[in-house]
């Protein structure tokens, strides 16, 4: 019976996989590297937050005008942007798709979420959505621009994407990051992680060419400095810098143990002693290390042929 058949799918979804103590979605298992327990979800939250104070405290950057019917959020992790941005406008229906059911329960009325794997084929009509809102989601997408085209046929003419994105490759304007650095060793891990699994993650210098290439027009990119950690004078880069250690702190088992020890082989007492490595080069303020953040957005065109 159909009711038998959505508790059995609610089952299969609901049955998380552990590993080395971390908990990881059931549903298409193995398609994301890191896991969903609430030690990463507290993560995901701290890096919201950062987000908003990177945006002046707003949830996008994109011109909607002042009523927006219909919105995606895709890859909505904890569901905070899409539960917040259905609180902050209560005419909107926000949709946020992801693949662990871990949002709350008590959700504003005009926000739902829904279980699937957004690098599959969409089920959405097409020029259903006003804004298609793309947020963290390095290493987890095979094919950019084909995710893009996703959004282009789902969004109604004259609707906007945004892909915000911390891309992971990390730099020093002073020589402070050295050659043998844990952060730039992390980089080069995470460059073979993402050749295994066919999903890379340091693709900021080209990211605003996904949507080019997807046919969206109007596109406004913005390439910001992220330091890690507090160390800038600046008064504004030095809180991006706080939020963004601490983002990285909390989560950085979770973004790795998986792919050091499932895919490149390590032990875990190996991998455990190489994050070791990684959060004092985070905590040194010596290091005057920095990632890069990309905010772009673009439209569909209001008439296409």
């Amino acid at each position: 019976t159909r009711v038998t058949d959505t508790e059995s799918l609610r089952t299969s979804i609901l049955n998380y996989k552990w590993e080395n103590g971390r908990r990881y979605h059931a549903y298409n298992d193995g398609a994301y590297w890191g896991p969903n327990d609430e030690r990463q979800q507290e993560a995901e939250d701290l890096m919201h937050e950062m987000y908003r104070i990177i945006l002046d405290g707003n949830l996008y950057a994109a011109p909607l005008g002042e009523n927006p019917q219909r919105v995606l959020d895709v890859g909505c992790g904890t569901g905070i942007w899409a539960i917040e941005f259905a609180d902050e406008h209560p005419s909107a229906d926000v949709l946020g798709v992801d693949l662990s059911p871990i949002q709350p329960g008590f959700v504003p009325p005009n926000c739902k979420f829904e279980v699937d794997d957004i690098n599959q084929e969409w089920t959405f009509p097409d020029n259903s959505f006003d804004y298609v809102h793309i947020r963290a989601m390095t290493g987890c997408i095979p094919d950019w621009v084909e995710l893009h085209k996703k959004a282009f046929k789902a969004l109604k003419p004259g609707g906007w994407v945004e892909h915000v994105e911390l891309w992971g490759i990390t730099k020093s304007d002073d020589g402070s990051l050295k050659d043998n650095s844990p952060l730039k060793k992390w980089v080069e891990v995470f460059e073979k992680i993402g050749t295994l699994t066919g999903k890379g993650f340091f693709y900021g210098h080209k990211a605003a060419d996904f949507q080019r290439e997807a046919g969206f027009e109007n596109l406004v990119e913005r390439r910001l400095k992220m330091p890690l950690g507090p160390w800038p004078k600046d008064k504004r880069l030095k809180t991006w810098g706080a939020w963004n250690r601490q983002f990285l702190l909390q989560a950085l088992e979770g973004f790795s143990i998986r792919g050091l020890t499932e895919l490149l082989g390590w032990t875990y007492d190996d991998a455990q002693m190489f994050l070791v490595e990684m959060r004092n080069e985070l905590l040194n303020p010596a290091v005057h290390s920095y990632g890069e953040v990309t905010i772009i957005y673009s439209q569909k065109p209001e008439a296409t042929a």
